[in-house]
């Protein structure tokens, strides 16, 4: 394409050289500069992965795994049971002086517990698993971060292309009108708003130059390495699909803030079989060995105890996670709706972003493009003025920006669907 554009600015006037540099913007959206070989090439999955690796907001999920872990653990540890030595009728008086008529009791007493250890380490077990979706989903908000950053980027670098053809032509727009002054033909008024434009154009350029900085520097921020000298290989012009209603509304039942609320409620009934099996009576059973000294004989001994009482007590408790049940039943219908929302409306946004692309690619830059090769022609021939071909110039530029800011909303409209949907933002 450059030796096409080339050929063109050596043999089309002004006004036509303008249009051909810019003429690409379906724009020129590849991506790598020959200066940038050097540096290190990062495509999206990539940028993903290392953001996924690297940031600290998920490692610190590791830690708080080995806390459930902890807990877990600590959940399956009951109550332990008892030794106990009971001594009687010694050291009295009578026939009960010295040991002569003592007895001794060594026990060992135990609680009847597993089914309530077992409960609390389902419990325990439910709470650990909600930590699995919380990490999912800082997954898919980070991934989509990392998304969105790449696209800023990509936008960025061809903005700043796009701002340099234009300093560059507005710059041979100056010298064309130099030229025409000293040979009488136009007026010294028209170089000063040529340079004024030009002046324009290079600051344009300079702008776009440090957001595009700052925009690497917050990207590679994400995966720790804030001084690596990358560049990024996407294409702005791979236009995804417009995904299916029906296909993305039943994968949106994926997303993990919805799974969330059936975690929520798998804890609730965990929390409430707790609550039945601690109301019920802990059975305590006794066994041991008795010693009369008076006969010098042994003998077995053996007890059971049984919590007396309502075995109801936990009936609030119980009623209270019910109603909580039917409270996270409620809010997970009420957010599955705001979610089909945004995400019919994404749907639709994407579509329209795609009606904006073809109509823009394919209507308007080309008849811009033929409007400004003309305009050219008779700004040459002195049938137009500077103010007028320069307005002829700034629509073309204002419909090439308008092109790219439509790719720009269909890959965040694209990456905020497979957010939605919990699908992969790789891609």
């Amino acid at each position: 394409m450059k030796d096409i554009l080339c050929k063109r600015k050596t043999k089309k006037p002004i006004g036509y050289r303008f249009s051909a540099v810019l003429a690409g913007v379906g724009l020129l959206l590849s991506a790598t500069a020959a200066s940038e070989e050097t540096s290190e090439v990062i495509s999206l999955p990539e940028a993903v992965m290392m953001t996924l690796k690297n940031h600290p907001e998920l490692k610190a999920f590791v830690s708080q795994e080995q806390v459930w872990q902890g807990r877990i653990q600590q959940a399956g540890v009951g109550v332990r049971p008892q030794i106990g030595l009971m001594i009687e009728d010694a050291m009295g008086t009578g026939e009960n002086s010295a040991l002569k008529n003592m007895e001794s009791t060594l026990t060992y007493s135990w609680l009847l517990q597993q089914e309530l250890i077992d409960s609390r380490v389902s419990v325990a077990k439910s709470e650990a698993a909600k930590l699995v979706l919380e990490k999912q989903i800082k997954a898919l908000d980070l991934s989509a971060l990392v998304a969105k950053h790449y696209i800023d980027i990509l936008v960025k670098q061809e903005r700043l292309k796009l701002n340099q053809m234009a300093a560059t032509q507005a710059e041979e727009v100056v010298e064309a009108i130099a030229k025409r002054v000293n040979a009488g033909k136009s007026s010294s008024v028209e170089v000063q708003l040529a340079k004024a434009e030009l002046i324009r154009r290079e600051l344009a350029v300079e702008d776009v130059e440090h957001e595009l900085k700052a925009s690497q520097y917050q990207l590679a921020s994400l995966w720790g390495k804030t001084a690596q000298n990358y560049h990024l290989n996407g294409n702005l012009l791979s236009v995804p699909a417009v995904p299916s209603v029906e296909n993305q509304l039943a994968l949106l039942k994926q997303n993990p803030r919805l799974q969330q609320f059936v975690s929520a409620q798998r804890i609730a009934q965990s929390q409430m079989e707790l609550a039945r099996i601690e109301a019920k009576p802990q059975w305590q059973f006794t066994a041991g060995l008795r010693r009369y000294e008076a006969t010098d004989d042994f003998g077995l001994v053996a007890g059971i105890s049984i919590p007396w009482g309502d075995s109801n007590r936990n009936a609030g408790m119980i009623a209270a996670l019910q109603a909580e049940q039917d409270v996270l039943a409620s809010e997970q219908s009420a957010l599955m709706q705001s979610l089909d929302a945004q995400l019919y409306v994404q749907l639709l946004e994407m579509a329209h972003s795609q009606h904006v692309i073809h109509t823009v690619q394919t209507d308007i830059v080309p008849t811009l493009e033929i409007a400004l090769s003309e305009a050219g022609n008779a700004f040459e021939r002195g049938q137009l003025s500077y103010n007028q071909y320069s307005g002829v110039r700034r629509e073309l530029l204002s419909a090439q920006t308008q092109l790219l800011e439509a790719f720009e909303s269909l890959h965040l409209q694209h990456i905020e669907i497979q957010r939605l949907t919990g699908t992969s933002l790789s891609q």
